[in-house]
């Protein structure tokens, strides 16, 4: 990808992290242009910007401009900047968008529909199966699904998306030539050959550092028209994103959770403020007014983890318990089994760890 003089200008500007948008603005409007900046940059320009921020891009001109290119192209790296026609549209409305988002992969074609799908690192069996279900079910539907490449939620939903013949899009908070967590990899890779793309605003080399990934998480919202929240707890970083997304005016939908679950309390506080519910992808196809072509995880999907050595009265219990809790009176009622029958098989199954009895007299399978 080669790139003009004016671009390899806005390169070096985008090599300073501690460079805000508002002080990118100001430096190209004083000077004229990115070139015209860096052809006079000089200690005037300390004015115009933090000092960090100036040490960087003063240290970084010294390499001079085709030092940009030759990093892009060792790294077999594209661009693309405010400015142009590829950007993502939606990117651009926010209030601070990056000026230039560094790529591997295929950018979404304006105008696209997408969802970001957010969550807890340390999802649990339901949220990593509902991510991915939900996940699937929007790329079947030629939405868009974004998010952030890490443990967890962020992983399910790419792998989702994947399965559902879909584009997929992660948001990285360190710099494309450092993907975070490494185990990532090979989905990364598998993202980029399904059509996708990863992306960051921060330089090729800059490291995961914790301060990124706030920062970060606007783009996440930001290419978005949703944002769905799988999972998380009262003070998660993911509430983040939900932020910016709000800040954004994107729609904000939550999946309901298991009420004794650290990880649906935030799920469920957002969804008493006033956020869309979410039980599957068909929610967020209605509400925002995006026709359903297909539905796998309502229509096709048949739970294929059942145990093999239930009895068919347990199995009617395991079948009734699917992705959700119920009574024991409530039990009765959908599986037809008198109460001692059914008491019985409860026992066992407990005791043999398919299910688990909660406070209240409700069960749920394990581990769900």
């Amino acid at each position: 990808m080669n790139f003009s003089e004016e671009q390899l200008a806005k390169l070096w500007l985008a090599s300073s992290e501690s460079l805000s948008y508002k002080a990118r603005e100001r430096i190209v409007k004083h000077f004229g242009s990115a070139l015209l900046a860096f052809e006079n940059f000089s200690s005037e320009a300390l004015s115009l910007m933090g000092e960090k921020a100036f040490y960087e891009l003063n240290s970084s001109k010294g390499k001079g401009l085709l030092f940009f290119q030759k990093e892009m192209d060792n790294a077999k790296a594209k661009a693309v900047f405010l400015e142009d026609k590829e950007y993502p549209t939606l990117l651009k409305q926010i209030q601070d968008p990056p000026f230039a988002l560094f790529y591997y992969g295929k950018l979404p074609q304006n105008p696209y529909k997408a969802v970001a799908i957010v969550g807890s690192r340390r999802e649990t069996k339901y949220g990593s199966r509902m991510a991915q279900n939900i996940a699937e079910d929007l790329a079947l539907n030629n939405v868009i699904v974004v998010s952030g490449l890490a443990y967890g939620i962020d992983s399910a939903a790419h792998k989702g998306s994947l399965k559902g013949k879909g584009k997929t899009v992660a948001v990285l908070g360190s710099g494309l030539k450092n993907i975070y967590p490494k185990d990532n990899i090979p989905l990364a890779r598998d993202i980029i050959k399904a059509g996708g793309c990863i992306l960051s605003e921060y330089p090729l080399d800059s490291k995961p550092l914790p301060y990124h990934f706030p920062v970060r998480n606007r783009i996440v919202s930001g290419l978005c028209q949703a944002v769905l929240l799988i999972e998380a707890r009262e003070k998660s970083g993911t509430l983040i994103t939900i932020g910016h997304a709000l800040n954004q005016g994107r729609e904000v939908f939550a999946l309901p959770g298991p009420v004794d679950m650290p990880t649906s309390a935030a799920p469920h506080r957002i969804l008493k403020e006033g956020a869309c519910i979410c039980t599957g992808a068909h929610d967020i196809l209605e509400n925002m007014g995006w026709e359903e072509a297909q539905l796998s995880f309502f229509d096709n999907k048949t739970d294929t983890e059942k145990p093999k050595d239930l009895t068919k009265e347990q199995l009617k219990i395991y079948d009734s318990l699917y992705g959700d809790t119920f009574s024991f009176e409530e039990l009765l009622e959908k599986t037809s089994l008198c109460a001692s029958e059914a008491n019985a098989n409860l026992v066992l199954m407990e005791m043999y760890g398919y299910i688990e009895s909660l406070p209240g007299g409700m069960y749920r399978r394990k581990n769900v």
